[in-house]
């Protein structure tokens, strides 16, 4: 569907849950694409994905992911080494280690275990 259905303006392709807007489910496509960026979500949901990227992001983008994980792998940039740190502590496969992906208690659990990094 188009986005503006849900956001008044195009941006890009989203993908509607059948009982929207009952269910206010959905999720936005990559760009270029109709390929999803993760699960659909609701308010909640949504809420909790934004918060765990939050301060998951942070570790990445401040580089302070190299203080914290340490082990050097070569050809990696910092967000993967992230997600591969984050699946470690979460006890989930790399594959399935994205936010995208995750439900509201998984988010919690990141934002939980990335908020002890944030201030620091």
């Amino acid at each position: 569907m188009d986005s503006s259905i849900v956001y008044g303006k195009d941006y890009g392709p989203i993908h509607l849950c059948v009982c929207y807007p009952i269910c206010d489910s959905y999720v936005g496509c990559h760009p270029g694409t109709t390929t999803p960026l993760g699960r659909p979500a609701n308010k909640e949901l949504r809420y909790w994905k934004k918060q765990a990227h939050e301060y998951f992001d942070h570790l990445w983008k401040t580089k302070k992911i190299n203080g914290i994980y340490k082990k050097f792998i070569p050809d990696t940039s910092n967000r993967k080494k992230s997600y591969i740190w984050l699946s470690e502590q979460l006890g989930l496969p790399e594959e399935r280690t994205h936010i995208g992906m995750f439900d509201v208690k998984t988010c919690k659990k990141v934002v939980e275990i990335c908020k002890v990094y944030y201030n620091e």
